[in-house]
């Protein structure tokens, strides 16, 4: 179990059956009632979810909602994802399967609906201001709104990141462009850069790892690279609109 702030991560090592769920219910009892607001249920070991099982998610999933909290189910499996669909679950528990098609290249002359750039101001403080910010300028692209919860709290782990190894922010701009099919966030820091090939595996050493496998789970594309006109790192988060 990782944790950030009010948001949780947690890891079930097997399928979610009767077996599994008095361990799981404490845990997730505990995180609730710890403060979390916001539960991911990393289902990568994960291969059947069973009645009883569903029946404890949408439990949780119903609880966090009444204090405006939110469940989510990521890395599923095709045969998880399958039956969650054939539930009629998917948005009940927002699930976020594990094999997502690649993101299409831009349409030559794809033109960008609207794109608003801002100067972020240093101090990790304002992290919840920015991550406000970008929800109120998704609040009428066509998208759900737990989708746009998680953009939002993927631009939060964004700058985070810059927070932590950029001098404070200092220099890091923020900006959000909507496409008729994607939203692009870029965040760019004036630190000394840092730079994660596709594919690439972030392990438990590097400090950065947390954030970059957060950010994984809550979007379809995270680019993280060196800058080229100047001295920094480039983050650049894509959100596919279905």
């Amino acid at each position: 179990m990782n944790e950030w702030s009010d948001i949780a991560v947690i890891a079930p090592a097997g399928d979610i059956d009767i077996s599994m769920l008095d361990g799981l219910r404490a845990q997730v009892d505990g995180l609730i009632d710890g403060g979390a607001s916001r539960v991911l249920v990393n289902c990568q070991a994960v291969g059947f979810i069973d009645s009883s099982g569903i029946a404890f998610l949408l439990s949780c999933a119903r609880r966090l909602a009444r204090t405006g909290g939110l469940l989510s189910l990521v890395n599923t499996s095709p045969n998880v994802t399958r039956f969650i669909q054939i539930a009629c679950l998917a948005e009940v528990l927002h699930v976020t399967a594990a094999e997502r098609p690649p993101v299409p290249v831009l349409a030559p002359g794809a033109m960008p609906l609207w794109s608003t750039s801002l100067s972020v101001q240093p101090g990790i403080e304002h992290l919840g201001y920015y991550r406000h910010r970008v929800a109120d300028m998704l609040a009428d692209v066509r998208m759900g709104e737990s989708d746009r919860f998680d953009m939002a709290l993927a631009v939060g782990e964004a700058l985070s990141n810059a927070y932590d190894h950029a001098d404070d922010a200092c220099g890091c701009r923020l900006t959000v462009t909507a496409y008729a099919d994607r939203i692009v966030v870029e965040v760019r820091d004036s630190g000394c850069g840092f730079e994660l090939a596709e594919g690439d595996e972030p392990t438990a050493t590097r400090e950065r790892g947390r954030g970059i496998r957060l950010m994984r789970m809550l979007v379809d594309s995270v680019e993280v690279r060196r800058r080229v006109e100047s001295p920094g790192t480039l983050v650049r988060l894509i959100k596919m609109l279905v």
